[in-house]
C-alpha cells in the first residue's frame, strides 16, 4: 500500500519502469483484468473532440482538477459522458486510518434500524464518513466481524474505497448506497429477515446493497445504449450493474481491503454468485421476472420457515428468490420512509432523470420522452412508482417475511399524500398531459419462464 500511494502522488506514466524492483508495483492477473474493463467506461465508442458543439457543456474532462490528475493521470485527455467527474481515493489516506466508532451520534445508533434514521444532514455536508462508521457498526451488530473474522481496518479500508466510487450525482451516489445499505439492516432486523438466512446471507447482502450502484454516471442504461459507450459494448444486457458489480469485485481484489480473505473456497464461490445475482436483479427491466418469481414460491418459502435457518432449508433458487426481492425492496426504499423524507428523494431522483434528458438534447441523441421536464409531475410519478412497482413487490414479499407490514403502511400513507398532492395542485386535464408513460414503466426482458437463478447468470457479462 504504501508503495502504490507513492506511485499515485509521485510518479507519471511510465516512469516506474527505471524504479528498484523493490518499489514496483505487482499485480494479479485477476485485477489487471478489473482495471482494463473499469477504465473510462463512460466514454463514447465513437471518438468526438471535446469542443465538439453537441457536446459542449455535458462532458466531463477526467482529470480537469489537480486532485484528480494525480490519481487518474493516465486518463488524462480523455472524455467520457457523465453527470460528475469520477470519484477520487487517495491510498494514503489508507495507510494509517484513524477512525473512531465512538465518534457515531448516539440518537443515530439508536436508530440505526429504523427507517425513522435520517441521512440528509450527512448528505447536505456532503459527510461521507459517519455513513462508512455507521456501516462497521451494522457489521458489529450482525456479529459479521466476529463470524467471518473480518480485520477491523480492512473493513473500513474497504468501506473507503468502495465509497469513493460513488460520483457526486443527484441520485445515485454514495447517500443513496447507504441509504439502501441501512433499509437492509431495517429489514434483516426489525422484520426479522436475519431469521430465515445464514450468515455468509446476510454478508453477502450488506456488500451487494453497498456496491450496487459504484460508479453511476447519472444516465441510465438506455442512455448508455443511445451514446455507444464502451460499457454498452463490453456489458450488452444490464449493462451499468455489471459495472457496478465489477467495481465491487475489483474492490475486495486488492488484500488491504479483502473482508473475505478467511472465507473457505466453497463460501468464497458461494458469496461471489450471491453478489453476482444480487446486484444484477436491481436492475428495473428485470423486476416483471423477479417479481413472477416470487409470486410462484412465496407460499412454499413461507412454509418452510418454522423459526428456522431458510438458507439451510431451501435451495439456492429459492434463496436468491428471497434475496432478489430484499435488495429490491431496499433500492426501491424511498416510498417507506417518513413523508418529508420521501419527497426529499422523490426531488433527487427527477433531477437526475431531468438532467439526463437535457444531456440527450444536448448531444443530439434522441431524448426519452417521459423524462422531458415540461411533462414531469412529481406527484403522478410517485403515484406510478408506488402503485405498480414498489407495492406489488412489498406484498409478495411480505408473504415470507410478515413485519414488512410497517413499511407497507407507511407506503399507503405517502401514496395517500401524492394522491391528494395531484389533486389539489393540478386539474385532471393537466395530469392527463403529463407523460403518457410513466418513468417508472421500464421496458421489461421478456420472462421465458426459466429459473431465476439460470437467467441471472446469463445476465452477467463476467
Amino acid at each position: 500500500m504504501i508503495i502504490k500511494a507513492y506511485h499515485q502522488d509521485f510518479l507519471k506514466p511510465g516512469e516506474d519502469k527505471n524504479l528498484p524492483p523493490e518499489l514496483k508495483l505487482t499485480s494479479s492477473p485477476d485485477s489487471r483484468v478489473f482495471e482494463k474493463m473499469l477504465e473510462t467506461p463512460y466514454v463514447p465508442t465513437v471518438k468526438e473532440e471535446v469542443n465538439t458543439p453537441n457536446l459542449t457543456g455535458v462532458v466531463e474532462t477526467i482529470g480537469a482538477e489537480a486532485a484528480i490528475e494525480k490519481a487518474t493521470s493516465t486518463l488524462i485527455g480523455v472524455v467520457e459522458v457523465a453527470l460528475a467527474p469520477p470519484g477520487v481515493l487517495f491510498i494514503r489516506d489508507l495507510l494509517t486510518p484513524t477512525f473512531n466508532l465512538n465518534a457515531c451520534k448516539k440518537e443515530d445508533l439508536d436508530l440505526l434500524a429504523s427507517l425513522d434514521l435520517d441521512i440528509f444532514p450527512y448528505h447536505d455536508d456532503d459527510n461521507r464518513e459517519t455513513p462508512i462508521l455507521l456501516v462497521m457498526h451494522m457489521f458489529h451488530q450482525l456479529k459479521l466481524i466476529e463470524t467471518f473474522k473480518i480485520d477491523e481496518i480492512c473493513l473500513y479500508r474497504f468501506l473507503r474505497t468502495i465509497s469513493s466510487k460513488y460520483r457526486q450525482v443527484p441520485f445515485h451516489n454514495w447517500f443513496h448506497a447507504f441509504n439502501v445499505t441501512q433499509t437492509m439492516y431495517h429489514f434483516l432486523v426489525e422484520c426479522q429477515a436475519k431469521n430465515y438466512l445464514g450468515p455468509l446471507e446476510i454478508l453477502a447482502l450488506l456488500v451487494s446493497t453497498l456496491c450496487h450502484d459504484a460508479d453511476h454516471p447519472g444516465l441510465n442504461n438506455s442512455f448508455q445504449a443511445k451514446a455507444l459507450t464502451k460499457i454498452a459494448t463490453l456489458h450488452k444486457k444490464s449493462t451499468l450493474e455489471n459495472h457496478h458489480l465489477l467495481h465491487g469485485y475489483y474492490a475486495l481484489s486488492f488484500p488491504e481491503c479483502n473482508i473475505l480473505a478467511d472465507l473457505n473456497a466453497k463460501d468464497r464461490d458461494s458469496f461471489t454468485r450471491y453478489m453476482r445475482d444480487l446486484i444484477l436483479s436491481t436492475d428495473l427491466a428485470l423486476h416483471g421476472i423477479i417479481l413472477r418469481n416470487m409470486k410462484e414460491r412465496k407460499k412454499y418459502i413461507a412454509k418452510q420457515n418454522s423459526g428456522k435457518n431458510l438458507s439451510v432449508e431451501l435451495d439456492y433458487e429459492d434463496t436468491i428468490i428471497l434475496m432478489c426481492c430484499l435488495i429490491k425492496c431496499a433500492d426501491l426504499s424511498n416510498e417507506i420512509r417518513p413523508r418529508n423524507t420521501a419527497v426529499k428523494w422523490a426531488k433527487m431522483v427527477m433531477d437526475e432523470f431531468i438532467k439526463q434528458s437535457k444531456t440527450e438534447a444536448k448531444m443530439d441523441l434522441a431524448v426519452t420522452t417521459f423524462m422531458d421536464p415540461s411533462k414531469i409531475i412529481i406527484a403522478k410519478e410517485q403515484i406510478n412508482f408506488i402503485t405498480n412497482l414498489c407495492m406489488p413487490l412489498y406484498q409478495n414479499l411480505q408473504s415470507v417475511v410478515p413485519n414488512l407490514s410497517i413499511a407497507i403502511k407507511q407506503m399507503n400513507t405517502n401514496l395517500a399524500d401524492w394522491q391528494h398532492r395531484l389533486s389539489s395542485w393540478y386539474t385532471a386535464e393537466q395530469a392527463a398531459q403529463a407523460a403518457n408513460k410513466s418513468i417508472w414503466e421500464r421496458n421489461q426482458i421478456q420472462d421465458k419462464k426459466q429459473k431465476l437463478s439460470e437467467f441471472l447468470g446469463k445476465q452477467a457479462s463476467s
